[in-house]
């Protein structure tokens, strides 16, 4: 019996293989979050805000993108792989799309915590940086 577990157990892993990456990546993205989550509650309102139902939030938050992570794949290479290969020679593109949709999820609350501290808007200033040089890159172009 154990036998049979074990070698059920290195199957699931050896099929989820390809994923682990994208899941890690998920999950630091969250606990970066909920490092932010915890220095803007501090900042704001001192040690006495932090509660554990707000981390445990972030237990189910991993779990559920992880989740997420492993579904996608799971519809995109069983089920609609040959249609996407139709259109996308990018392997596992719809998981690698709904991981970054996760960590841009993360990105966002991260900002919007530094932002509540310091009153920078990081985003906004990456994004006008970003237009600066592009305009820049324009006008040497021609």
């Amino acid at each position: 019996m154990k036998t049979k577990i074990s070698i059920f157990a290195l199957s699931l892993l050896s099929i989820l293989a390809p994923v682990k990456p994208m899941v890690l990546i998920a999950i630091a993205f969250i606990w970066l979050d909920l490092c932010f989550g915890v220095w803007r509650s501090v900042r704001l309102k001192g040690w006495r805000s932090i509660r554990s139902r707000g981390l445990a939030r972030t237990v189910s938050k991993s779990l559920l993108y992880a989740g997420g992570i492993v579904a996608v794949y799971f519809l995109e290479k069983f089920v609609i792989s040959d249609l996407i290969g139709l259109f996308v020679s990018v392997e596992l593109v719809l998981t690698k799309a709904f991981t970054f949709f996760c960590a841009f999820i993360e990105i966002k609350s991260i900002n919007e915590s530094y932002f509540d501290v310091t009153g920078k808007d990081v985003l906004k200033s990456f994004k006008e940086f970003l237009t600066a040089k592009k305009q820049q890159w324009d006008e040497f172009k021609n």
